[in-house]
C-alpha cells in the first residue's frame, strides 16, 4: 500500500450510525435472549443503553478492515483502481467440494448463496478503502471455523507460504522467518507458477546481513494463485455430472437433488489446500459458511452508472490471521486505473523544475543534494559500495547507481502565460523530445468519474495540467523508457499556443538534469568445470558445461569440483555462488586449503563492489560432495546483479530513506552436473 496521504480520501461507513441487519440481530438475540425482531434496525448506541447488563461490552466494538482494489496489467503490475464503490456483504454460502484423488487441492462449486449488505464504502485515488465491521461478526466468522475440524485452514485462499509448507519446500516445524534464496526458489518452482516465482525472486537478491525479513513475510503471505485455476475434471465427466450422474452425486453427498439441480460446473473457486489432519472425501458439501464477500463497481464509461468490476469473491479475508492484512480485490480488465499511485506528493507548484524520477529525488542543479548527482547522473544512496567487498560489511561511501530504464519524470511545469511544455532528452550530442502519453488522470465531478489521457501535441508539447484542476495523480511530466547504458540529459522548456501553433517561449532554458540509465544485465562466462576423487587421485577431469554432464563415480569416496568463471557488468553490484542438490545434501565450498587446494579469500564466493570501477572478476572455486552422497543432479548457480535500481520503489522515512539494496536487473547462471 502506498505510504502517502490521500488527496481525495474515499468514504467509509460510520459505526455510530450502523443499524443491525436481520442476520446481525439474530446473532445478538442468541447472545442476549432478546427477540431478534426487536433488534433489527437499532444502532449500537441503542443496544448499549438497553443491553449493557446482559452482553459482553466487546460486542459493541468495531474492527476496521482495509484493502485495495487493483487491476493487473500484462506485465503483472497491480495498478490502483480509483473512485470505485466497494459493497461489503454478510454472506452464507453452500459449497460442493471436489477433492480429486492423488491431488493436494480441493475445488468448490457454490450452489446456494444468501447475503445482506453490511456497508458501502469507496476507494480513494489509490484504490484504497476501509470498512468498519462489528466485532461480534468477526468473532462469528472465526468461531464457526474453529468449531469445525480443518475448516480454518481448508476454507481460506492459500498463500505462497501455505503452498510451500504443504509441498514440503519449507519444512515443519515452523523454522521462523523464511530466508528466500536460489535453492528455495528452485524447489518452489515445482509447485508455484512463474508469476509467483517472479514475486519472490527479489527477496533472494536482497538477502544480506541485517536486511529486514518483513518484506519476505509480506511477499510470502500473498495469494499463491493470482487467478482461479480450472479443476482437472474431464469434459465428459462434467457433462455426465450435469445430467444423470448429478442425481447420484446428490445422494452421495446427502443433499436433495433439487439443491444441486442448478449447479454450474463452470462456476468454481480454487484451488484450495486439502486438510492434512483428516481424510477429505472426494465429494462433500460444506453448508452455511459465514463469510464477508465484496462487490466492486465503477463508472467505466462516464455515463454516471457504475458497472460491476469485481464480484464472486470467496474467502478474501483470512480469518486465521492474528491481524487481518490488506484485502486485495483484483478487478476485471474493464476497470479504470490510475497510471501509478506510487508517486511523490510534490505539493503546491513552486519553481519550475524536474524534481523526481518516479519516487527518487533528483538534484536541481543549483541546489545541493544527498540523493543525486546531476552531473554524473548517478543516484548516491541505493546500492552503496562495501569497504572490503565482503557482503554485509560497512558501507560509508556514496553510491554510483544508475537508474533502470522505466520511470516517470515528476515535478512542476506551471508557468504564467505558458500553455505547454516539452522535455529535451539529450543523448550523446543529439537532442530529441520525450513523447509518451500518460494517464488516464481521474477525478469525480457531480458523481461522474472523468478521465484525462495526456498526449503531447506534435509529438513533443505536453498540455499543462494545473493542480487546481483537481486531476490525480499530480506532478507527472512525462514517462521515460530507455535501453542500454547511457547518460540522458533532461531539460524542461515552455511553450505558448496561439491558434494552432505552439511556440517556444523566449526565456532562459532551465538547467540540464542528468540521469544515467543502464538496462544491461551482467554477463557470466564459465571458463572451466572439472572434477576428481581427491582420496584416490589428484588429477582433474574436464566436464562440458552444457547439457548436464555426467560424473561416474568409481568409488563411494568424496568428489571435488573445480569451477572457474568470469563475471562482468557495466555497473556490477555484487555476485554470489550457491550450490544445491538432492534433498539436504549439496556441494559445500572448500575454502580451507584441504587436499592441496588454495585457501580462498573471504569474498571468493560472494563479492559486493567496493567502488564504481569494481566491475569485473574471475574466480576459481572448489566444492566438495561428501562420500555416500546420493546419485542425482547437483547445481552451481552464479547470481550477478547490476547496480541499477528501480526508482519506482516506495521507501519510508521523512526525508525519504533510499539507503536500500535494489536489483531489478540481474542474471542467474546455472550449471547442472549429474552424479551417478
Amino acid at each position: 500500500m502506498t505510504n502517502h496521504e490521500s488527496r481525495f480520501p474515499g468514504t467509509s461507513n460510520d459505526p455510530a450510525t450502523h443499524q443491525l441487519t436481520k442476520r446481525q440481530a439474530a446473532r445478538v438475540a442468541a447472545a442476549s435472549g432478546q427477540p431478534a425482531e426487536k433488534l433489527v434496525g437499532r444502532t449500537f448506541a441503542e443496544l448499549d443503553a438497553g443491553l449493557r447488563l446482559v452482553l459482553d461490552p466487546h460486542i459493541f466494538a468495531f474492527r476496521r478492515i482495509c484493502g485495495r482494489v487493483v487491476k493487473t496489467d500484462a506485465n503483472g503490475n497491480e495498478l490502483p483502481v480509483p473512485f470505485a464503490t466497494v459493497t461489503v456483504y454478510d454472506t452464507d454460502v453452500n459449497l460442493l467440494a471436489w477433492s480429486p484423488l492423488g491431488s493436494q487441492y480441493s475445488w468448490f462449486y457454490p450452489f446456494g448463496i444468501r447475503r445482506e449488505v453490511l456497508a458501502t464504502v469507496t476507494t480513494d485515488e489509490c484504490g484504497r478503502w476501509c470498512v468498519w465491521i462489528p466485532r461480534f461478526d468477526i468473532d462469528h466468522y472465526l468461531r464457526w471455523r474453529l468449531e469445525r475440524r480443518c475448516y480454518l485452514t481448508w476454507l481460506r485462499r492459500p498463500s505462497i507460504i501455505d503452498v510451500l509448507r504443504e509441498q514440503d519446500v519449507i519444512p515443519d516445524p515452523d523454522p521462523g522467518p523464511i530466508h528466500v534464496d536460489e535453492h528455495l526458489l528452485a524447489h518452489a518452482s515445482r509447485v508455484l507458477d512463474a508469476h509467483a516465482i517472479d514475486r519472490l525472486r527479489p527477496l533472494a537478491r536482497a538477502a544480506r546481513l541485517g536486511s529486514p525479513v518483513a518484506d519476505s513475510s509480506d511477499a510470502l503471505a500473498r495469494p499463491a494463485f493470482r487467478e482461479r485455476v480450472a479443476p482437472p475434471i474431464a469434459a465428459a465427466a462434467a457433462k455426465a455430472l450435469a445430467s444423470g450422474l448429478g442425481e447420484r452425486l446428490a445422494k452421495r453427498v446427502g443433499r436433495p437433488h433439487e439443491a444441486l439441480a442448478k449447479l454450474d460446473l463452470s462456476r468454481f473457486f480454487g484451488p484450495f489446500l486439502k486438510c492434512r489432519l483428516v481424510a477429505t472425501p472426494q465429494w462433500t458439501t460444506v453448508l452455511d459458511i459465514p463469510d464477508l464477500t465484496f462487490e466492486v463497481t465503477q463508472d467505466v464509461n462516464g455515463d454516471g452508472t457504475q458497472e460491476v468490476i469485481y464480484s464472486e469473491g470467496l474467502f478474501d479475508v483470512r480469518w486465521d490471521a492474528g491481524s487481518i492484512g490488506d484485502v486485495v480485490l483484483h478487478a476485471s480488465q474493464i476497470a479504470i486505473t490510475s497510471p501509478s499511485c506510487n508517486v511523490p506528493d510534490v505539493g503546491p507548484c513552486g519553481e519550475q523544475a524536474i524534481l523526481f524520477a518516479s519516487n527518487y529525488p533528483l538534484q536541481v542543479p543549483t541546489d545541493a543534494s544527498e540523493y543525486h548527482d546531476a552531473n554524473t547522473g548517478y543516484a548516491l544512496q541505493p546500492n552503496r559500495p562495501d569497504v572490503d567487498g565482503i557482503p554485509g560489511g560497512a558501507r560509508v561511501e556514496d553510491a554510483a547507481a544508475p537508474f533502470d530504464g522505466s520511470f516517470y519524470l515528476i515535478g512542476c511545469a506551471e508557468k504564467p502565460e505558458a500553455t505547454h511544455y516539452r522535455i529535451h532528452d539529450e543523448l550523446e550530442g543529439a537532442v530529441s523530445y520525450l513523447n509518451g502519453s500518460y494517464g488516464p488522470l481521474t477525478k469525480v465531478v457531480g458523481g461522474v468519474l472523468q478521465q484525462l489521457l495526456v498526449s503531447p501535441v506534435d509529438g513533443q508539447w505536453y498540455p499543462i495540467v494545473p493542480r487546481s484542476a483537481g486531476w490525480t495523480p499530480v506532478g507527472i511530466l512525462a514517462p521515460f523508457s530507455g535501453a542500454g547504458n547511457h547518460l540522458h540529459g533532461f531539460r524542461l522548456e515552455f511553450g505558448q499556443q496561439v491558434g494552432a501553433t505552439i511556440t517556444a517561449m523566449p526565456s532562459d532554458p532551465l538547467s540540464l538534469v542528468n540521469v544515467h540509465v543502464d538496462t544491461t544485465p551482467p554477463d557470466v562466462e564459465v571458463q572451466a568445470l572439472e572434477w576428481r576423487h581427491p582420496d584416490s587421485s589428484p588429477t582433474w577431469s574436464s566436464l562440458s558445461v552444457g547439457n548436464c554432464p555426467v560424473v561416474v563415480r568409481t568409488t563411494a569416496s568424496r568428489i571435488q569440483f573445480k569451477f572457474r568463471f568470469r563475471v562482468s557488468a557495466n555497473h556490477l553490484r555484487d555476485f554470489s555462488v550457491s550450490a544445491s542438490g538432492c534433498g539436504a545434501v549439496a556441494p559445500t565450498l572448500a575454502s580451507d586449503g584441504r587436499d592441496g587446494l588454495p585457501i580462498l579469500a573471504a569474498d571468493a564466493a560472494a563479492h559486493w563492489h567496493t567502488d564504481p570501477d569494481d566491475n569485473i572478476h574471475v574466480r576459481e572455486l572448489y566444492y566438495e560432495l561428501p562420500a555416500g552422497a546420493p546419485a542425482g543432479c547437483y547445481h552451481l548457480n552464479v547470481f550477478a546483479a547490476s547496480r541499477a535500481f528501480a526508482p519506482t520503489a516506495v521507501v519510508g522515512g521523512a526525508p525519504a530513506d533510499w539507503y536500500i539494496d535494489s536489483a531489478p536487473i540481474y542474471i542467474n547462471y546455472n550449471v547442472a552436473v549429474s552424479v551417478q
